[in-house]
Protein backbone atom coordinates (compact mmCIF):
# COMPACT_ATOMS: atom_id res chain seq x y z
CA UNK A 1 0.00 0.00 0.00
CA UNK A 2 1.34 3.04 -1.15
CA UNK A 3 1.40 6.45 1.42
CA UNK A 4 0.70 9.31 -0.37
CA UNK A 5 3.10 12.55 0.24
CA UNK A 6 0.75 15.24 1.45
CA UNK A 7 -0.08 13.39 4.51
CA UNK A 8 3.68 13.15 5.69
CA UNK A 9 4.10 16.98 5.45
CA UNK A 10 3.80 17.92 8.95
CA UNK A 11 7.95 17.82 9.10
CA UNK A 12 9.74 21.05 7.93
CA UNK A 13 13.62 20.47 8.63
CA UNK A 14 15.35 16.76 9.13
CA UNK A 15 18.52 16.70 9.98
CA UNK A 16 21.10 13.12 9.08
CA UNK A 17 23.26 12.02 11.06
CA UNK A 18 25.77 9.28 9.47
CA UNK A 19 29.42 9.10 8.12
CA UNK A 20 28.59 8.38 4.97
CA UNK A 21 28.42 10.90 2.32
CA UNK A 22 26.20 8.09 -0.20
CA UNK A 23 23.61 7.47 2.39
CA UNK A 24 23.11 11.22 3.26
CA UNK A 25 22.60 12.28 -0.36
CA UNK A 26 20.47 9.56 -0.96
CA UNK A 27 18.31 10.57 2.33
CA UNK A 28 18.37 13.87 1.22
CA UNK A 29 16.68 12.64 -2.32
CA UNK A 30 13.99 10.77 -0.44
CA UNK A 31 13.33 13.73 1.99
CA UNK A 32 12.77 16.21 -0.97
CA UNK A 33 10.48 13.98 -2.66
CA UNK A 34 8.49 13.66 0.80
CA UNK A 35 8.20 17.42 0.53
CA UNK A 36 10.53 18.13 3.29
CA UNK A 37 13.20 19.93 1.63
CA UNK A 38 15.25 21.52 4.68
CA UNK A 39 17.59 19.12 5.57
CA UNK A 40 21.02 19.39 7.18
CA UNK A 41 23.94 16.62 7.71
CA UNK A 42 26.38 15.45 10.42
CA UNK A 43 28.96 12.56 10.71
CA UNK A 44 29.41 12.85 14.14
CA UNK A 45 26.86 11.99 17.33
CA UNK A 46 28.29 14.57 19.41
CA UNK A 47 27.78 17.50 16.90
CA UNK A 48 24.32 16.64 15.99
CA UNK A 49 23.21 16.46 19.73
CA UNK A 50 24.40 19.79 20.23
CA UNK A 51 22.96 20.89 16.81
CA UNK A 52 20.23 19.54 17.77
CA UNK A 53 20.22 21.41 21.32
CA UNK A 54 20.31 24.40 19.27
CA UNK A 55 16.35 23.66 18.15
CA UNK A 56 15.74 24.21 14.38
CA UNK A 57 14.98 20.09 13.65
CA UNK A 58 11.55 18.62 14.05
CA UNK A 59 12.81 14.98 12.21
CA UNK A 60 16.11 13.02 12.58
CA UNK A 61 17.80 10.20 10.33
CA UNK A 62 20.31 8.52 12.22
CA UNK A 63 22.37 5.73 10.91
CA UNK A 64 23.33 2.75 13.19
CA UNK A 65 26.98 3.30 12.68
CA UNK A 66 28.67 7.21 12.86
CA UNK A 67 31.74 8.55 13.04
CA UNK A 68 32.05 8.79 16.54
CA UNK A 69 29.46 6.25 18.15
CA UNK A 70 26.93 3.80 17.82
CA UNK A 71 23.57 5.24 16.14
CA UNK A 72 21.75 3.29 19.61
CA UNK A 73 24.00 5.11 21.92
CA UNK A 74 22.78 8.44 19.73
CA UNK A 75 19.33 7.65 20.55
CA UNK A 76 19.86 7.04 23.67
CA UNK A 77 21.18 9.77 24.68
CA UNK A 78 18.91 11.93 22.92
CA UNK A 79 15.68 9.85 24.76
CA UNK A 80 18.08 11.00 27.82
CA UNK A 81 17.80 14.79 27.43
CA UNK A 82 14.18 16.14 28.33
CA UNK A 83 13.98 18.68 25.81
CA UNK A 84 14.75 16.23 22.70
CA UNK A 85 13.09 13.24 24.65
CA UNK A 86 10.06 13.51 22.01
CA UNK A 87 11.98 13.94 18.79
CA UNK A 88 11.11 11.31 16.22
CA UNK A 89 14.02 9.33 15.06
CA UNK A 90 14.03 6.95 11.96
CA UNK A 91 17.35 4.85 12.21
CA UNK A 92 18.47 3.04 9.50
CA UNK A 93 20.79 -0.29 9.07
CA UNK A 94 22.59 -2.06 6.91
CA UNK A 95 21.06 -5.62 8.31
CA UNK A 96 18.25 -6.51 10.48
CA UNK A 97 19.56 -8.50 12.90
CA UNK A 98 16.90 -9.62 15.63
CA UNK A 99 18.50 -8.18 18.75
CA UNK A 100 19.72 -4.59 17.12
CA UNK A 101 15.84 -4.43 15.73
CA UNK A 102 14.93 -4.91 19.37
CA UNK A 103 17.04 -2.52 20.83
CA UNK A 104 16.09 0.72 18.94
CA UNK A 105 12.30 -0.69 19.42
CA UNK A 106 13.07 -0.40 23.23
CA UNK A 107 14.95 2.80 22.62
CA UNK A 108 11.29 3.61 20.98
CA UNK A 109 12.70 4.97 17.57
CA UNK A 110 9.89 5.73 14.91
CA UNK A 111 10.74 3.46 12.33
CA UNK A 112 13.93 1.34 11.15
CA UNK A 113 14.99 0.95 7.21
CA UNK A 114 17.27 -1.35 6.47
CA UNK A 115 19.30 -0.20 3.62
CA UNK A 116 18.53 -0.11 0.22
CA UNK A 117 14.97 1.21 0.92
CA UNK A 118 12.10 2.69 -1.65
CA UNK A 119 10.61 5.45 -1.51
CA UNK A 120 7.32 3.58 -0.38
CA UNK A 121 9.42 2.23 2.68
CA UNK A 122 10.40 5.87 3.89
CA UNK A 123 6.96 7.46 3.52
CA UNK A 124 5.59 4.68 5.92
CA UNK A 125 8.05 5.65 8.25
CA UNK A 126 7.82 9.00 7.81
CA UNK A 127 3.88 8.33 8.88
CA UNK A 128 4.87 6.88 11.81
CA UNK A 129 7.07 9.55 12.79
CA UNK A 130 4.55 11.70 12.39
CA UNK A 131 1.82 9.56 14.73
CA UNK A 132 5.38 10.12 17.32
CA UNK A 133 5.81 13.78 16.92
CA UNK A 134 1.46 14.13 17.55
CA UNK A 135 1.36 12.43 20.24
CA UNK A 136 4.49 14.35 21.86
CA UNK A 137 2.91 18.28 21.13
CA UNK A 138 -0.46 17.05 22.61
CA UNK A 139 1.20 16.08 26.08
CA UNK A 140 3.10 19.49 25.66
CA UNK A 141 -0.13 21.40 24.51
CA UNK A 142 -2.13 19.81 27.62
CA UNK A 143 0.80 20.72 30.44
CA UNK A 144 0.98 24.03 28.74
CA UNK A 145 -2.80 24.89 29.53
CA UNK A 146 -2.45 23.26 33.17
CA UNK A 147 0.29 25.63 33.55
CA UNK A 148 -1.46 28.76 32.25
CA UNK A 149 -4.73 27.71 34.62
CA UNK A 150 -2.26 27.63 37.68
CA UNK A 151 -0.84 31.43 37.00
CA UNK A 152 -4.26 32.21 36.61
CA UNK A 153 -5.62 31.22 39.23
CA UNK A 154 -8.00 28.48 38.13
CA UNK A 155 -6.07 25.77 40.73
CA UNK A 156 -9.00 23.39 40.72
CA UNK A 157 -8.71 22.91 37.01
CA UNK A 158 -4.96 23.69 36.93
CA UNK A 159 -4.81 19.99 38.98
CA UNK A 160 -7.44 18.49 36.65
CA UNK A 161 -5.42 19.18 33.58
CA UNK A 162 -2.17 18.24 35.80
CA UNK A 163 -3.87 14.90 37.02
CA UNK A 164 -4.85 13.96 33.39
CA UNK A 165 -1.87 14.21 32.08
CA UNK A 166 -0.19 12.52 35.00
CA UNK A 167 -2.46 10.09 34.31
CA UNK A 168 -2.36 9.13 30.17
CA UNK A 169 -1.14 5.60 29.71
CA UNK A 170 2.13 6.07 27.93
CA UNK A 171 1.94 2.62 27.03
CA UNK A 172 -0.74 2.95 24.74
CA UNK A 173 1.27 5.55 21.81
CA UNK A 174 4.23 2.92 22.27
CA UNK A 175 1.91 -0.01 21.99
CA UNK A 176 0.75 1.53 19.02
CA UNK A 177 4.38 2.63 17.69
CA UNK A 178 5.14 -0.99 17.98
CA UNK A 179 2.11 -2.08 15.66
CA UNK A 180 3.04 0.53 13.60
CA UNK A 181 6.31 -0.91 13.20
CA UNK A 182 5.05 -4.63 13.26
CA UNK A 183 2.39 -3.56 10.25
CA UNK A 184 5.38 -1.47 8.29
CA UNK A 185 7.68 -5.12 8.33
CA UNK A 186 4.17 -7.06 7.38
CA UNK A 187 3.87 -8.91 10.13
CA UNK A 188 0.79 -8.58 10.46
CA UNK A 189 -0.29 -10.60 13.67
CA UNK A 190 2.20 -8.78 15.87
CA UNK A 191 0.14 -5.56 14.78
CA UNK A 192 -3.15 -7.14 15.26
CA UNK A 193 -1.82 -7.54 19.17
CA UNK A 194 0.00 -4.29 19.46
CA UNK A 195 -2.98 -2.31 18.28
CA UNK A 196 -5.54 -4.20 20.74
CA UNK A 197 -2.84 -3.37 23.66
CA UNK A 198 -3.17 -0.19 22.80
CA UNK A 199 -7.10 0.01 22.83
CA UNK A 200 -7.26 -2.04 26.07
CA UNK A 201 -5.77 0.61 27.74
CA UNK A 202 -7.27 3.73 25.51
CA UNK A 203 -10.64 2.29 23.65
CA UNK A 204 -10.78 5.86 22.18
CA UNK A 205 -7.68 5.48 20.48
CA UNK A 206 -8.44 6.40 16.52
CA UNK A 207 -4.97 5.84 15.46
CA UNK A 208 -5.19 2.18 16.64
CA UNK A 209 -8.64 1.07 14.93
CA UNK A 210 -7.09 2.65 12.01
CA UNK A 211 -3.99 0.95 12.41
CA UNK A 212 -6.39 -2.43 12.86
CA UNK A 213 -8.47 -1.72 9.85
CA UNK A 214 -5.15 -1.57 7.27
CA UNK A 215 -3.78 -4.82 8.96
CA UNK A 216 -6.85 -6.26 7.93
CA UNK A 217 -7.03 -4.84 4.50
CA UNK A 218 -3.45 -6.20 4.19
CA UNK A 219 -4.95 -9.36 4.98
CA UNK A 220 -7.62 -9.16 2.58
CA UNK A 221 -10.59 -8.70 4.70
CA UNK A 222 -12.88 -6.13 3.84
CA UNK A 223 -15.35 -7.53 6.49
CA UNK A 224 -12.65 -6.94 9.42
CA UNK A 225 -11.84 -3.62 7.71
CA UNK A 226 -14.51 -2.22 7.72
CA UNK A 227 -15.30 -2.85 11.59
CA UNK A 228 -12.62 -1.44 12.46
CA UNK A 229 -13.39 1.90 10.17
CA UNK A 230 -16.54 1.60 11.67
CA UNK A 231 -14.68 1.96 15.41
CA UNK A 232 -12.69 4.56 14.11
CA UNK A 233 -15.07 6.67 13.18
CA UNK A 234 -16.80 6.06 16.40
CA UNK A 235 -13.97 6.90 18.51
CA UNK A 236 -13.10 9.82 16.20
CA UNK A 237 -16.41 11.49 16.83
CA UNK A 238 -16.75 10.40 20.55
CA UNK A 239 -13.08 12.76 20.70
CA UNK A 240 -14.11 15.52 18.43
CA UNK A 241 -10.92 15.00 16.14
CA UNK A 242 -12.57 14.72 12.68
CA UNK A 243 -10.66 17.64 11.03
CA UNK A 244 -7.15 16.64 12.91
CA UNK A 245 -7.52 12.77 11.23
CA UNK A 246 -9.57 13.26 8.08
CA UNK A 247 -6.43 12.60 5.98
CA UNK A 248 -6.11 9.41 7.77
CA UNK A 249 -9.23 8.28 7.19
CA UNK A 250 -9.04 9.17 3.03
CA UNK A 251 -5.50 7.69 3.29
CA UNK A 252 -7.05 4.39 4.49
CA UNK A 253 -10.05 4.33 2.36
CA UNK A 254 -8.50 4.83 -0.65
CA UNK A 255 -7.83 0.91 -1.15
CA UNK A 256 -11.92 0.20 -0.56
CA UNK A 257 -12.54 -0.26 -4.31
CA UNK A 258 -16.60 -0.47 -3.26
CA UNK A 259 -16.09 3.29 -1.71
CA UNK A 260 -17.12 2.12 1.45
CA UNK A 261 -17.55 5.30 3.94
CA UNK A 262 -17.72 4.60 7.61
CA UNK A 263 -19.10 7.81 8.69
CA UNK A 264 -22.18 7.07 6.46
CA UNK A 265 -22.59 3.61 8.04
CA UNK A 266 -22.76 4.45 11.31
CA UNK A 267 -24.86 7.71 10.46
CA UNK A 268 -26.99 5.20 8.52
CA UNK A 269 -27.38 2.96 11.56
CA UNK A 270 -28.02 5.84 13.70
CA UNK A 271 -30.69 7.21 11.61
CA UNK A 272 -32.59 3.62 11.71
CA UNK A 273 -32.30 3.56 15.73
CA UNK A 274 -34.27 7.28 15.91
CA UNK A 275 -31.26 9.14 16.39
CA UNK A 276 -31.44 11.71 13.99
CA UNK A 277 -29.42 15.21 15.34
CA UNK A 278 -26.50 12.28 15.91
CA UNK A 279 -27.12 11.16 12.16
CA UNK A 280 -26.84 14.92 11.14
CA UNK A 281 -23.50 15.00 11.95
CA UNK A 282 -22.03 12.04 10.77
CA UNK A 283 -23.63 12.40 7.46
CA UNK A 284 -21.55 15.76 7.33
CA UNK A 285 -18.63 14.40 8.53
CA UNK A 286 -19.71 11.25 5.70
CA UNK A 287 -19.42 14.24 3.07
CA UNK A 288 -16.26 15.37 4.12
CA UNK A 289 -14.70 12.55 2.81
CA UNK A 290 -16.85 12.16 -0.08
CA UNK A 291 -18.76 15.18 -1.07
CA UNK A 292 -20.22 13.53 -4.27
CA UNK A 293 -22.29 11.12 -2.26
CA UNK A 294 -25.47 11.00 -3.48
CA UNK A 295 -26.46 8.35 0.02
CA UNK A 296 -24.78 10.58 2.45
CA UNK A 297 -27.05 13.57 1.32
CA UNK A 298 -29.91 11.02 1.34
CA UNK A 299 -29.45 10.44 4.49
CA UNK A 300 -29.22 13.96 5.95
CA UNK A 301 -32.43 14.80 4.38
CA UNK A 302 -34.38 11.82 5.95
CA UNK A 303 -32.74 13.07 9.51
CA UNK A 304 -33.06 16.93 8.98
CA UNK A 305 -37.15 15.79 7.95
CA UNK A 306 -37.71 13.95 11.41
CA UNK A 307 -36.17 16.64 13.26
CA UNK A 308 -38.63 19.55 11.63
CA UNK A 309 -36.13 21.15 9.25
CA UNK A 310 -37.60 20.26 5.60
CA UNK A 311 -35.62 23.53 4.20
CA UNK A 312 -32.54 21.80 5.16
CA UNK A 313 -34.09 18.18 4.05
CA UNK A 314 -35.17 19.65 1.06
CA UNK A 315 -31.67 21.15 -0.14
CA UNK A 316 -30.09 17.94 0.59
CA UNK A 317 -32.59 15.70 -1.31
CA UNK A 318 -32.07 17.73 -3.90
CA UNK A 319 -28.30 17.31 -4.53
CA UNK A 320 -28.74 13.56 -3.66
CA UNK A 321 -30.51 13.17 -6.74
CA UNK A 322 -28.72 15.99 -8.70
CA UNK A 323 -25.76 13.38 -7.89
CA UNK A 324 -27.83 10.30 -8.66
CA UNK A 325 -31.14 10.82 -10.58
CA UNK A 326 -31.31 6.79 -10.53
CA UNK A 327 -32.12 6.43 -7.22
CA UNK A 328 -35.65 5.86 -7.06
CA UNK A 329 -36.10 6.50 -3.24
CA UNK A 330 -34.42 10.24 -3.50
CA UNK A 331 -36.86 10.93 -6.44
CA UNK A 332 -39.61 9.80 -4.06
CA UNK A 333 -38.73 11.60 -1.05
CA UNK A 334 -37.85 15.21 -3.15
CA UNK A 335 -41.60 14.88 -4.74
CA UNK A 336 -43.33 14.77 -1.69
CA UNK A 337 -40.94 17.55 -0.23
CA UNK A 338 -41.92 19.71 -3.26
CA UNK A 339 -45.39 18.84 -2.95
CA UNK A 340 -45.45 17.43 -6.44
CA UNK A 341 -46.18 14.07 -5.54
CA UNK A 342 -50.14 13.61 -6.69
CA UNK A 343 -50.94 9.90 -4.96
CA UNK A 344 -52.82 10.93 -1.67
CA UNK A 345 -49.82 10.39 0.07
CA UNK A 346 -48.60 12.03 3.37
CA UNK A 347 -46.34 15.27 2.90
CA UNK A 348 -43.52 13.31 3.29
CA UNK A 349 -42.48 10.02 5.93
CA UNK A 350 -44.50 8.91 8.54
CA UNK A 351 -42.74 10.21 11.57
CA UNK A 352 -40.95 8.08 13.54
CA UNK A 353 -41.97 6.39 17.39
CA UNK A 354 -39.68 7.68 20.24
CA UNK A 355 -36.00 7.80 20.82
CA UNK A 356 -35.17 4.59 22.68
CA UNK A 357 -33.00 4.90 26.08
CA UNK A 358 -29.41 5.50 24.54
CA UNK A 359 -28.08 3.69 27.82
CA UNK A 360 -28.66 0.60 25.58
CA UNK A 361 -26.34 0.85 23.56
CA UNK A 362 -22.33 0.64 23.80
CA UNK A 363 -20.16 2.97 25.45
CA UNK A 364 -18.04 4.16 22.25
CA UNK A 365 -22.20 4.66 20.36
CA UNK A 366 -23.16 6.19 23.30
CA UNK A 367 -20.43 8.72 23.29
CA UNK A 368 -21.50 9.09 19.53
CA UNK A 369 -24.66 9.82 20.18
CA UNK A 370 -24.22 12.52 22.96
CA UNK A 371 -21.45 14.92 21.47
CA UNK A 372 -22.81 14.75 17.87
CA UNK A 373 -26.31 15.78 19.28
CA UNK A 374 -25.41 18.50 20.77
CA UNK A 375 -22.96 19.48 17.60
CA UNK A 376 -25.73 19.11 15.29
CA UNK A 377 -28.41 20.94 17.62
CA UNK A 378 -26.01 23.46 17.68
CA UNK A 379 -26.14 23.35 14.05
CA UNK A 380 -29.71 23.36 13.62
CA UNK A 381 -30.36 26.30 16.26
CA UNK A 382 -27.81 28.54 14.50
CA UNK A 383 -29.90 28.66 11.44
CA UNK A 384 -33.17 28.97 13.17
CA UNK A 385 -31.67 32.28 14.82
CA UNK A 386 -29.92 32.95 10.61
CA UNK A 387 -33.78 32.60 9.15
CA UNK A 388 -35.40 34.30 11.91
CA UNK A 389 -32.79 37.61 11.20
Amino acid sequence: MTVPHPPLTIFKTALIVTDNEGHAKIDRDFLKRARIPASRHTTSGIEALALLRRGGFDLVICDATLADMDGRDFVAALRADAALAGLPVILTMLDGRRDEVLAAVQLGVAGICLRPYSQDTFDKHLLMAGHMARFAASEKAALLRAAHREAAGETDQAAQDFAAVAETPDAAPKYFEQGMLALAGRDYERAIMAFHKALSINEFFVEAYLGLARVWQAKGSARRFRQFMKQAASACARTKRFLELRDQFIDALKNDEAGFNPFLALGNELLRDRHYTAAVALFRHALELAPKNADAYLGLSKAYHFLRRPDLAERAIGKSVALNGRNEEARTIQKRLSGQHGDGAPPLLTPQAETPDPSCYPLLLRGVLYLAGMAADALVRSKRHARAA
